[in-house]
């Protein structure tokens, strides 16, 4: 068998024994501007089986999903690297929501929020939109509400980036 084919099929079987397929963990160097042609997702996200599930998703629609494990290190890839969308765990037990999400929502380079909530009520989501937020997604995660949801929050970024007071802002042009 051809070399290179060889590698692509034995990296990519144990990609998916391991259930990582796109997803990494940010590392504070990393390029996102580097990954152009792709939807950029930052997931602070504590559920392994929700990990799971978005590093599949990730792959399924060819986006960079890469985990994080502190509200600062979300802020950080928010404020340097400009990613458009980030899922944020509402049952972490540091920090608060409220204030996490504000933060993001209000940086130099405003990213899409969406929270994941075990209780996504109407209450919950005039909070998050109040607050700067995108949306809200209910547990148990649903795939295809998943992917709607961040093609609508990137296609709401990239609409956003257009506009005048938003153009010199944009770190990665990133589509679908």
């Amino acid at each position: 068998m051809w070399e290179p084919l060889r590698l692509f099929f034995s990296n990519v079987s144990t990609l998916a024994r391991r259930g990582e397929s796109h997803a990494t963990k940010l590392s504070p160097g990393a390029d996102v501007g580097a990954q152009a042609a792709q939807v950029t997702v930052v997931g602070l996200v504590a559920d392994h089986n929700d990990r799971r599930l978005l590093a599949n998703l990730s792959f399924d629609n060819g986006w960079i999903m890469h985990f994080v494990d502190s509200s600062a290190e979300a802020q950080a890839a928010s404020a340097k690297l400009g990613v458009p969308v980030i899922l944020y765990d509402r049952d972490l037990p540091s920090g608060d929501w409220r204030d996490i999400v504000s933060l993001l929502a209000s940086s130099s380079c405003p990213t899409c929020v969406i929270l994941i909530s075990r209780v996504a009520d109407d209450h919950l989501w005039e909070e998050v939109i109040r607050r700067g937020g995108y949306e809200v997604l209910s547990k148990p995660l649903r795939p295809e509400e998943v992917v709607r949801m961040i093609k609508l929050a990137w296609s709401f970024w990239n609409s956003m980036m257009k506009m005048p007071a938003y153009a010199g802002k944009r770190s990665a042009s990133n589509s679908l």
